[in-house]
């Protein structure tokens, strides 16, 4: 329920008038279906497991506490705000809620089958667009900004190759012990790589081409090769030939990422005036936007570290990526020091430089339910890459 409301059905239910706002989360606080599959998420979960709940929360206290702080002392009581400190706490649960629900199942890899199936719905809706019958219609400006590339059942391009992104994340952890799963993982990825392709972002194409690489490499180092891996290079290789005509029209349209160095500027102003607070969550673009135009048109730094600098200031930034950077440690321990045979260490540890160049080059792994999804993944991924360092012997699960 949580991953088909999140990668399917974002939904806001209430109110049923918003302000268009281009921030981490809307301008005003909004009841969502994910927001709804998060509290039964806890609830569930809460009841079966509470102990290790309430444990999966600890890496967030020092940065919940941070937020507590400011929010009393120094960022305002706008709904803007509201909006921003429950987006964050969310962030929070769902981390939690990852890590609890990897250990609960880890037999069956339930969210790991979910995310596969999003993968395939999304090119359902792609291909329903292609024939003329699109499930979802994007209208004003942004419909002429996407022209010719792929949504699905999102708003943006981009946004449809962060989750397929994730989706690839997956579909390469996805249980293989019959050939009727590992035919479902490879066909999964298979579809992974033609959404991104159709929806012409740059950063994620490259996201996932390195992950790929990276992953048969740390497979051949540590004497794993397989044949089938011939197979997923030939995959890859052809993704790179089948997109090479819309990269060169994009880089020959716009070689320099567009207005990025101005925007970059513009965050290095506001974090230099607001070092320790920074301008409150969510509250970039309204802040920022007061002395630049560009900002003020909807267009954040595209730059997720400065961005959450900017928001909450240096020390708030670096608690808000703390859980992250411990699951990828975690993962990096598993499979340089541990040695480990599971697979879901060595996708993530792959999955890293992609997911910092998806970071690095824009905003949007950090809005809405993609921040969520990010946040849904590394839990799950840090459970399993955590579990496996137990069995072999340190520390305890």
């Amino acid at each position: 329920m949580l991953v088909a409301s999140l990668g399917l059905a974002p939904i806001a239910l209430a109110p049923s008038e918003v302000v268009i706002y281009s921030g981490v989360a809307t301008g005003t606080p909004m009841l969502y279906t994910y927001t709804i599959a998060i509290a039964a998420a806890v609830v569930v979960i809460g009841i079966q497991t509470r102990r290790q709940l309430a444990r999966a929360f600890f890496p967030w206290v020092p940065f919940l506490g941070w937020m507590l702080l400011f929010a009393v002392l120094a960022w305002d009581s706008s709904l803007r705000t509201v909006s921003g400190l429950v987006h964050f706490s969310l962030v929070a649960i769902v981390y939690a809620v990852g890590v609890t629900a990897e250990r609960a199942d880890r037999r069956n890899s339930v969210l790991l089958w979910a995310f596969a199936a999003v993968a395939w719905l999304q090119l359902f809706a792609i291909m329903m667009a292609v024939i003329g019958f699109p499930l979802r219609r994007i209208a004003g400006q942004q419909a002429l900004d996407v022209l010719g590339r792929a949504t699905g059942l999102t708003s943006h391009p981009g946004e449809l190759a962060k989750l397929l992104f994730f989706c690839g994340m997956c579909a390469l952890t996805l249980p293989q012990k019959t050939a009727r799963q590992r035919w479902v993982a490879w066909t999964t990825l298979g579809v992974v790589f033609l959404g991104v392709s159709l929806t012409q972002s740059r950063s994620v194409l490259a996201a996932v081409v390195s992950m790929i690489l990276i992953l048969v490499v740390l497979e051949f180092v540590t004497g794993r090769w397989q044949k089938k891996y011939f197979v997923v290079i030939g995959i890859t290789g052809l993704l790179g030939l089948v997109s090479v005509p819309w990269l060169i029209e994009r880089f020959t349209a716009d070689p320099e990422g567009g207005d990025r160095q101005h925007l970059l500027q513009v965050a290095f102003d506001v974090i230099r005036e607001h070092p320790w607070a920074g301008v409150g969550p969510n509250s970039y673009v309204a802040i920022a936007g007061a002395s630049d135009a560009l900002t003020a048109s909807g267009v954040p730094v595209h730059n997720v570290l400065l961005l959450s600098a900017a928001e909450l200031g240096i020390i708030g930034a670096l608690l808000l990526w703390l859980p992250f950077a411990m699951t990828a440690t975690t993962a990096i321990h598993s499979v340089f020091r541990v040695r480990t045979a599971e697979l879901a260490p060595r996708v993530l540890v792959s999955a890293l430089p992609g997911l910092v160049l998806i970071g690095m080059t824009g905003w949007g792994l950090m809005q809405g339910p993609y921040f969520l999804m990010f946040a849904l993944v590394a839990g799950y991924f840090y459970a399993r890459s955590r579990y496996v360092r137990v069995e072999s012997g340190y520390g305890r699960d």
